[in-house]
């Protein structure tokens, strides 16, 4: 492996994945498309919800 293949590896994945998002925010929100092209940071930012509901409410009540 050569000491730029892991750049260029990366500057794939972030190519790729601006082009995915692109495309997701393109689409209406209720498209099931749209959350079948969520990234894993996606995904790992809707489970901190429910994994961590305490910091999820709103600290004067329920609106």
């Amino acid at each position: 492996m050569t000491t730029l293949q892991p750049e260029v590896a990366a500057l794939v994945t972030r190519q790729r994945n601006a082009a995915i998002e692109a495309i997701r925010q393109s689409l209406p929100l209720d498209d099931p498309d749209r959350h079948a092209l969520d990234l894993d940071a996606d995904t790992a930012f809707a489970r901190l919800a429910t994994e961590h509901p305490e910091h999820c409410q709103p600290r004067d009540g329920a609106q």
